[in-house]
């Protein structure tokens, strides 16, 4: 029930879209960013999982993920 706060920063030229996914989800994007916030209010035993952020622009796309665990 407690919140949990995911960063996420990429530079690029032209500037990055950042994106939050879980699995194929959106969950949230911020075109022409260097950093972007995902903030679980509540966190509960469904909320677990994989968590990827994006950074795309024309040039390519790079992505990190980390796995949510709940207890």
């Amino acid at each position: 029930g407690t919140p949990v706060e995911l960063g996420c920063e990429a530079e690029g030229r032209p500037p990055p879209l950042l994106s939050w996914f879980r699995g194929v989800t959106v969950l949230r994007e911020e075109p022409v960013s260097t950093s972007l916030r995902l903030i679980l209010p509540h966190v509960e035993p469904d909320h677990a999982g994989t968590y990827s952020c994006v950074a795309e622009n024309r040039h390519g796309r790079h992505n990190r993920s980390l796995q949510l665990h709940v207890a």
